[in-house]
């Protein structure tokens, strides 16, 4: 395969193939909803994970705040909500409203889940480090709520069957729909 130069700042393009998450944050006011493409599961005991946020979104401020975070996985079919939420401010938009997504009350944290989304993990924050551009805030996983068909399932509902949202950088998404298989040895 022929190889050709690209922007070193858009490395991510090539890496963001986990789920691209709605996370909701709360401190001093109503729910806000963040669109989240950089994340990461980072320990299993105790399970941990990474979200990078950048300083000038304003739910940085109510991550930093208010320490509590739902991390939401949705479902294809919310792509475009899921568009929407990291495209505007939750300064100016009430994204709920807008979105007529519905706030699931919590657990164990104040920022509700969102029901409509195929998992709900709720997370404290554990600590915060700046790298570079971004705020990489570590989570501590509290409590996980999972729709029951994608759980039994594997999120593999079915061959052609759009699962989960991939952000592949920019405006391009895509989903996950082919079926789960188990990994052996190769041939």
């Amino acid at each position: 395969m022929a190889k050709v130069p690209f922007e070193n700042a858009e490395f991510g393009r090539f890496l963001n193939c986990g789920p691209t998450v709605l996370a909701v944050v709360q401190h001093d006011g109503p729910p806000n909803i963040i669109t989240l493409a950089w994340l990461c599961p980072v320990s299993h005991k105790p399970p941990l994970l990474v979200i990078s946020v950048a300083p000038r979104r304003f739910s940085h401020r109510l991550i930093a705040q208010g320490r509590e975070v739902t991390v939401n996985v949705p479902p294809w079919a919310l792509v475009e909500e899921t568009y929407f939420c990291g495209h505007v401010s939750g300064r100016d938009v009430d994204k709920f409203a807008e979105t007529a997504l519905t706030p699931l009350p919590s657990k164990h944290v104040r920022p509700p889940g969102i029901a409509e989304c195929l998992v709900i993990i709720e997370c404290k924050v554990d600590d915060s480090f700046e790298m570079g551009d971004h705020t990489v805030f570590l989570l501590r996983v509290v409590h996980v709520l999972a729709d029951e068909d994608a759980a039994a399932s594997r999120f593999a509902l079915g061959m052609g069957e759009p699962t989960t949202i991939h952000h592949l950088g920019g405006r391009v998404f895509a989903p996950l729909g082919a079926p789960a298989q188990e990994a052996g040895r190769p041939k």
